[in-house]
């Protein structure tokens, strides 16, 4: 279990002062209970209109050199101010055989019930945020402000209906509080004034985006009762993860519970998270305060007045869990699945990394190559040669090898090796990608044997999908997303591509050690 360590923790007495202009001194005591207790329910109605603003607050921490170790860190300053405005339908769990997201149920919910799916409209989505001295903004593209939401599996999944979201974009709908388990916070149990109850770590761990939680000790408290709302003030430490990686959260909040719609209409929370360095994502130590406006809506606004059928018995179809990557140096996107990061992005050379509960699966660098001195395409008997060679003592076996175009007229040679580094089994997939535009570029596809099946066809998902975009002016600075400044850690090299195939396949067949 992660450990608390006082040396990374704000001090309790800075954070709830500092808390507290976001909270609120708890209210006057209100009477207006009745003596046999109040059950905090929930109705029928499932759709809003949130308006969240978040603001944040610390330091991002990152490894100095994410390709070797995240022992020797490097801290980086962040102030973000994100807005997120949205219609929300949320398809409630039936206590009876009434569907209850037609709306048309009169039946009540227990607070226990999990919502586990929602339909989403974002009306406006957006941050901006200052990253070591560089301001960085992304706004969600109109194209895939059309979401379904799913919490069948935590952290919460958001996918796009008309288009596959870019990476930045996912970051920023990855919000810190979850608007459709809020009312998780709700007590089980009849309340009165002064109540206290504790909030599950299940709860806990849907109301903030976490995968796990392994310790929860925050109690909420009933400050305030009468006849049209219920107040809930919430405060203490949640141990949990993130997609594997460890983090502890300090929470301060407060809950307004609507008792004439029976609806929780308000949250905002302070929270103080301290999550560790992760192999696809850095670390924080940063202070953020939320508020949420929840406003109960009679009809809907953008979203369709029909409900759309999300069969959660079942994985999200494949095609809705690709995201864009892109390497803006390199000038090329690629459709891949989730898993898959972009860890490097420099002049000359790229690195994504596929990652899964804090575990590298596989890794792709590439690097542009120039065209032959002699004008002459590659063949593909010299390009499997080539990988053969360059594999040298950790070369066993050539599995396959072929030469395809893809649809949108990529040529494609492709060369399948197995082989050892250090006693342990690797598989290399080696690539060289042209178009009739003259770019080119070899990509390999480095990972140890034992997670070929995990792996999958990312190495033809990447050919069948890759579309090469202009490269960065040299007059002009690039638009860097805020990701590619973390990617671009001080002690990053920024070497020139090599002239020659062979030597940059070599860069990367050598990195299979860091793989592991």
């Amino acid at each position: 279990m992660q450990q608390h360590n006082p040396s990374l923790a704000l001090d309790r007495r800075k954070f709830l002062i500092a808390a507290s202009t976001v909270i609120g001194v708890a209210p006057t005591v209100s009477r207006g209970a009745d003596s046999s207790g109040i059950v905090l329910r929930t109705g029928s109605q499932d759709l809003y209109r949130i308006r969240m603003e978040v603001e944040m607050k610390g330091n991002v921490k990152l490894p100095g050199n994410p390709l070797i170790s995240r022992e020797k860190t490097l801290k980086l300053p962040i102030d973000s101010k994100a807005s997120f405005e949205y219609e929300e339908r949320l398809h409630l769990p039936a206590t009876t055989g009434v569907s209850r997201a037609t709306g048309q149920a009169t039946e009540t919910v227990a607070s226990g019930n999990r919502c586990i799916a929602a339909e989403r409209y974002y009306h406006r989505a957006d941050a901006v945020s200052t990253l070591n001295k560089t301001q960085h903004s992304v706004q969600l593209r109109e194209s895939v402000r059309d979401t379904i939401v799913r919490q069948d599996s935590r952290p919460e999944q958001i996918y796009g209906l008309e288009d596959f979201f870019e990476r930045d974009e996912l970051e920023l709908l990855h919000a810190p509080v979850s608007s459709m388990a809020i009312d998780q916070l709700l007590p089980a149990k009849p309340i009165s004034l002064g109540s206290k109850y504790a909030v599950s770590a299940n709860s806990m761990a849907s109301v903030l985006n976490l995968t796990a939680v392994m310790a929860c000790n925050v109690e909420a408290e009933v400050v305030a009762v009468d006849e049209k709302e219920v107040r809930i003030q919430l405060r203490g430490d949640v141990d949990g993860a993130i997609d594997g990686v460890p983090t502890i959260i300090r929470t301060l909040g407060k809950l307004t519970f609507d008792r004439n719609i029976s609806s929780c209409t308000w949250l905002a929370m302070a929270l103080h998270e301290t999550r560790e360095i992760g192999r696809a994502e850095p670390g924080f130590d940063v202070a953020a305060t939320i508020k949420m406006l929840r406003q109960p809506l009679k009809r809907t606004i953008a979203l369709p007045t029909a409900v759309r059928k999300i069969d959660v018995s079942r994985p999200a179809a494949a095609n809705l869990q690709f995201v864009s990557v892109k390497s803006e140096e390199l000038g090329l996107r690629v459709l891949m699945d989730r898993r898959w990061r972009m860890m490097k992005d420099q002049p000359g050379a790229a690195m994504m990394r596929m990652v899964k509960n804090d575990r590298s699966i596989g890794q792709c660098d590439i690097q542009p190559v120039p065209p032959p001195a002699d004008g002459q395409p590659w063949s593909l008997t010299a390009f499997e040669s080539s990988a053969q060679i360059l594999l040298g003592k950790q070369f066993v076996e050539m599995v396959e090898s072929d030469e395809r175009t893809t649809a949108s007229g990529t040529r494609v040679l492709r060369a399948v090796a197995n082989g050892s580094a250090e006693g342990v089994p690797i598989r290399w997939v080696l690539m060289h990608l042209s178009d009739e535009g003259g770019n080119q570029i070899v990509a390999t596809f480095t990972m140890e044997g034992s997670n070929i099946d995990a792996f999958g066809s990312s190495d033809m998902q990447f050919a069948s999908s890759i579309q090469f975009t202009e490269l960065p002016s040299q007059s002009e600075p690039s638009q860097t997303s805020a990701q590619n400044t973390l990617n671009r850690g001080k002690d990053a090299t920024n070497q020139p591509p090599d002239q020659m195939i062979p030597k940059q396949a070599a860069d990367s067949i050598s990195n299979a050690n860091s793989v592991r």
